[in-house]
């Protein structure tokens, strides 16, 4: 059952996300229990997944490191420093239901903004493109 498993997931007292694939779904779901993870992003997309869900989190600094020594100095760190390791819990607690990551409305709002933005571009005949999604985008809005 899911709440059991976000129940387990806050038993831990840190995950270390591995650098080769990511976690993805149980990033979500230890970062939703509070569970602070220590996560290296690569170059590929699946060693990058945990990084931008930390970061979504609004306080991802304190859980992306940029090498190996990095990743193995940080988790020693946070295991040997419970006030901090707690401090990180606390704050993720604290954000669940304000953080990007955990707000499904704005989400699928975005999503159906990026949607509206390529369907406006398939109509007017132009070719497929990168573009990025704001969040009150007027020429763009979600609700159209």
């Amino acid at each position: 059952m899911k709440n059991e498993h976000i129940r387990r997931s806050s038993l831990a007292d840190l995950c270390l996300d591995t650098p080769l694939c990511n976690a993805h779904t149980t990033g979500t779901d230890v970062l939703w229990a509070g569970l602070p993870m220590v996560t290296l992003p690569l170059e590929k997309m699946a060693t990058r997944v945990a990084g931008s869900l930390c970061l979504a989190t609004g306080i991802g600094e304190d859980m992306i490191v940029n090498s190996m020594k990095e990743y193995e100095d940080r988790a020693v760190y946070l295991a040997l420093n419970r006030s901090k390791l707690q401090e990180l819990t606390n704050k993720l607690k604290s954000v669940r239901l304000s953080c990007p990551l955990f707000d499904t409305s704005r989400w699928v709002k975005n999503l159906e903004r990026s949607y509206f933005r390529m369907w406006n571009l398939h109509c007017s005949g132009q070719q497929p493109q990168h573009f990025k999604v704001t969040e009150n985008d007027s020429e763009y809005p979600y609700d159209h």
